[in-house]
């Protein structure tokens, strides 16, 4: 490893311091995912009265939850939204965010260190920096997963996974903090408390460059205690992957001398206590602890060939362990709704790099987070809807980094970042024309105190930052929806080392250890719109996005170190595809989704200009793609009365992204697919991920342009699965 990427390295750490499903029901009823295809294949009405006649009387809609005021079926739903079943999922073989991450209109990474620290944007959303507050939210159930100022996604494995949520562009009313590309709401299983469930799944594979197996195991277990009242549902799993890429302990000479060395372990574990005492009235705690390990980081100074050279036969390594801890409560009355939902993270992620022939950098985070939301929702049918609430957060970002190269430098650059943020917010709507026109409006005003400690600086910074929501959507029939909206979203400040502010300064950038939010400003059109047989369903939405004082890595004197100002404002200008269709060939189902967006400069600091000219009003926003698409195929065919076959193949495109320093990754395919049968509660499998052997790299590093991060090569694998809930 070359002194000048350790150096990068220490400034990144410095900154950052500084749906196949069954239909399943929730505990209040609600009915959950149902599709035989994909991610919004719906099916019949939530209202019996208004199913068509071509409707099966024993199917569902899909229904979501993320407007926050109860089950709300998909197609109603006036948001750019998609929702995802755990067990269409598990078919395709989508284990992670990461796997899930093509499946969705304009989203891409935007960052990788390892399995444990995974940063993704949508829309070009945050993609500029991604130190700092994540561009984009996550919840667990109803609790936030937050890494203060590092915006990673949370490296859970989707185990016990019931659906995911995604909402596109700023939810900044509902969600707030950290969800102006956009929120990813993962929905566990409940425990089930009438009845002992259980599930378990073996897998094997095998990945093209690996000297071994793959393998996996994961199982779930859910016991009522008390029937209709107490049950706990254990769920978990351990994977282990045995590496693919080659390490030289010094240069690149087509000999290696270790193979295999960028292992991955994989360990969680998950259990849920569900208490109802009553029939209005839910209690549910859960303790989750994850465990992503690998041997090196995700970046390789080669994709093809993939090896890692100079490491001196050093260790490395990028590690993760984090515990959430989080109890919710609903308490349902007869006018209206309350909520309560507490959780604590604690996490230690990071990395280790070896300096040849000696030396090494180390970067640890050592993040909490508390954090509480109480909310109240109106309930009944009326025509006057609204939901009132208040979120208190209080986390610490302290890192330990350290520089050795002996014999002269050895650079300990400790630090922390505490945010204590409170938030009180609310929408409301009215259904004109028995709910065919709905006219809404939501507010959310945000107050943070962020603190930066280092051993020599102690400085802290007050912001006030109020975003709103205006829609209106138009529903004349349960087969189309059209709405039009206006939002506003933000991005917390990246917290930096004084150094890097010292360098920015030198330049002419005024930039201090703290710079302002991120705004933007987002206005959508959309319209969701259905056969009437519900065989196939389209899904359009065009926005343009307005950023305000974009957050971005910025060049100093220093060629080894950026800094990070809030140099220049930004539009995008995208559509988003999304469609499903039940062919007239039974069991034969196809999907496709799409984004093509184009981002530019509206303006850039002239000091960064004359350092990157080819920056400039009109230029392209860096570290963004222009498009990406993915075509899906799902079929299912009865071979006899007791067995089952299915298939799926997808094949994704994702475009070319510029960088920072004017290097252009490729554009990249893949293609995945997987055949099984299913006999009663049992499942054997035969997948294939990343068939086609893209090579990448989808991340370049540095000014290597094959180097970089890229994906998994080739993997083939058998699973076999005995699923009894």
């Amino acid at each position: 490893m070359k002194t000048g990427a350790a150096i990068l390295a220490l400034a990144a750490g410095l900154a950052a311091g500084t749906a196949g499903a069954q239909t399943t029901s929730t505990t209040d009823g609600a009915p959950q995912i149902t599709s035989p295809s994909a991610t919004a294949q719906e099916t019949t009405s939530a209202d019996p009265s208004q199913a068509p006649e071509q409707a099966s009387p024993d199917t569902q809609d899909i229904v979501v939850t993320a407007s926050k005021t109860g089950a709300q079926t998909l197609q109603t739903v006036p948001l750019a939204i998609q929702a995802f079943g755990g067990e269409d999922l598990r078919e395709r073989n989508i284990n992670n965010v990461a796997d899930l991450i093509s499946n969705i209109p304009g989203a891409f990474e935007s960052q990788r260190q390892s399995v444990a620290s995974r940063s993704y944007s949508i829309r070009g959303a945050g993609a500029g920096a991604a130190n700092g507050d994540s561009p984009i939210g996550y919840y667990v159930d109803d609790v936030p997963f937050v890494v203060t100022n590092f915006g990673i996604a949370p490296p859970i494995r989707f185990q016990d996974l019931d659906r995911v949520e995604v909402l596109r562009g700023p939810q900044g009313t509902l969600y707030g903090q950290g969800s102006a590309g956009g929120v990813f709401i993962f929905h566990t299983r409940d425990p089930d408390l009438k009845k002992i469930e259980g599930a378990v799944e073996l897998e094997g594979s095998s990945t093209k460059g690996a000297d071994a197996l793959n393998y996996g195991v994961a199982g779930v277990i859910s016991v009522p205690i008390v029937k209709d009242l107490l049950a706990i549902r254990v769920s978990g799993g351990h994977s282990f992957n045995p590496g693919w890429a080659d390490e030289y302990y010094g240069a690149y000479d087509g000999t290696p001398d270790r193979k295999g060395v960028n292992k991955v372990r994989n360990d969680d574990i998950r259990v849920v206590a569900l208490f109802k005492p009553a029939s209005n009235l839910t209690f549910r705690a859960q303790y989750w602890h994850f465990r992503p390990r690998q041997d090196f980081l995700g970046s390789l100074q080669s994709v093809s060939p993939p090896y890692y050279e100079n490491t001196a036969a050093q260790p490395s390594f990028g590690n993760g362990d984090f515990k959430l801890y989080s109890l919710s409560a609903t308490w349902d009355l007869k006018h209206f709704s309350v909520t309560s939902a507490t959780s604590q993270l604690d996490g230690n992620f990071g990395i280790y790099v070896p300096i040849s022939p000696a030396g090494f950098f180390s970067s640890q985070f050592y993040p909490t987070m508390f954090s509480q939301e109480v909310r109240i929702n109106s309930n009944g049918n009326g025509p006057f809807h609204w939901l009132l609430g208040g979120a208190y957060q209080n986390g610490k970002g302290p890192q330990a980094n350290q520089l050795d190269i002996p014999p002269f430098v050895s650079i300990n650059a400790d630090n922390n970042t505490i945010t204590r943020n409170y938030a009180v917010f609310g929408e409301v709507s009215y259904d004109l024309f028995d709910g065919k026109l709905v006219p809404l409006g939501g507010l959310r005003f945000y107050h943070d105190k962020r603190t930066f400690e280092d051993a020599s600086t102690t400085n802290s910074n007050t912001r006030d930052v109020t975003t709103w929501r205006l829609n209106l959507s138009y529903l004349p029939t349960n087969a189309l929806t059209a709405f039009i909206t206006a939002a506003t979203g933000f991005r917390a400040g990246i917290v930096q080392s004084q150094v890097q502010a010292d360098l920015l300064g030198q330049i002419g950038i005024p930039a201090g250890t703290q710079t302002k939010p991120e705004r933007s400003r987002n206005y959508e059109v959309g319209v969701k719109w259905r056969t009437p047989d519900r065989n196939l369903s389209i899904g359009l939405n065009g926005y343009i996005t307005q950023y305000k004082d974009l957050l971005t890595p910025t060049p100093t004197l220093n060629a080894s170190v950026s800094g990070f100002s809030n140099f220049g404002d930004g539009t995008t200008r995208g559509v988003d595809i999304d469609v499903h269709w039940r062919t007239p060939v039974t069991g034969l189902s196809v999907g496709a989704v799409a984004n093509f967006n184009h981002g530019e400069y509206d303006r850039v600091d002239p000091v960064v200009q004359a350092a990157l000219p080819y920056l400039q009003k009109g230029s392209r926003l860096v570290n963004t793609i222009e498009q990406n698409w993915r075509v899906d195929a799902a079929y299912t065919h009865a071979i006899t009365t007791d067995w089952e076959g299915f298939a799926n193949a997808a094949w994704s495109h994702t475009g070319n992204r510029l960088q920072s320093l004017n290097l252009t990754a490729r554009p990249y395919e893949n293609f995945t697919a997987s055949v099984g049968v299913r006999h009663g509660p049992y499942e054997l499998v035969l997948f294939g991920d990343n068939l086609s052997d893209a090579k990448g790299p989808t991340i370049i590093l540095n000014n290597n342009p094959n180097a970089g991060a890229r994906p998994t090569p080739r993997t083939i694998g058998l699973r076999l699965r005995a699923n009894f809930q």
